[in-house]
């Protein structure tokens, strides 16, 4: 008996005819999954479907942008509020003097959005402690700063607002 298709044949010939049918069956349940989310979408504008989807937009829209209009002066206080918080901190552990064991001093800068703030340091010696508060504003004093104080004020500032 003499073969008329070769069995390698036959084989891959059986299998692109079932990926075929995969393939059409997965387009058709697509296209019903389709219709089933997109059916009131696609009903007749003439129809009584149509007016009734439509007027459902009109009301979720409205309700939607009587939503947004109340949200808006709240946001808006938001972002006031955020414009003078402090956004941007610097702070620095050090010993100023090399007498005193440790590292207690310390430099902390507390900025705003537009770099106004307040650098704090505490200068500890055997002595006592020593607060100092120096005002920033736009990223600048007009008192003189330890080379730690410069560090942690130029850190702060480097900080990008969120």
């Amino acid at each position: 008996m003499e073969l008329l298709f070769h069995p390698v044949v036959v084989i891959l010939a059986a299998l692109m005819v079932a990926g075929f049918v995969c393939l059409g069956a997965g387009f058709v349940l697509l296209n019903r999954k389709m219709k089933s989310l997109l059916g009131p979408l696609a009903a007749e504008e003439n129809g009584e479907d149509a007016q009734n989807m439509n007027r459902n937009f009109v009301r979720r829209i409205h309700a939607l942008e009587m939503r947004a209009d109340a949200c808006e002066p709240r946001v808006l206080n938001l972002e006031n509020a955020a414009r003078v918080s402090v956004q941007k901190v610097g702070f620095l552990r050090f010993n100023p003097f090399h007498d005193t064991g440790g590292d207690n001093s310390f430099s902390l800068a507390l900025l705003d959005q537009d770099h106004n703030g307040v650098l704090i340091s505490s200068l500890y010696t055997r002595e006592g402690t020593r607060v100092y508060g120096k005002r920033i504003e736009r990223g600048a004093t007009h008192y003189p700063l330890l080379d730690e104080e410069k560090q942690v004020l130029n850190h702060a500032l480097s900080i990008k607002p969120q």
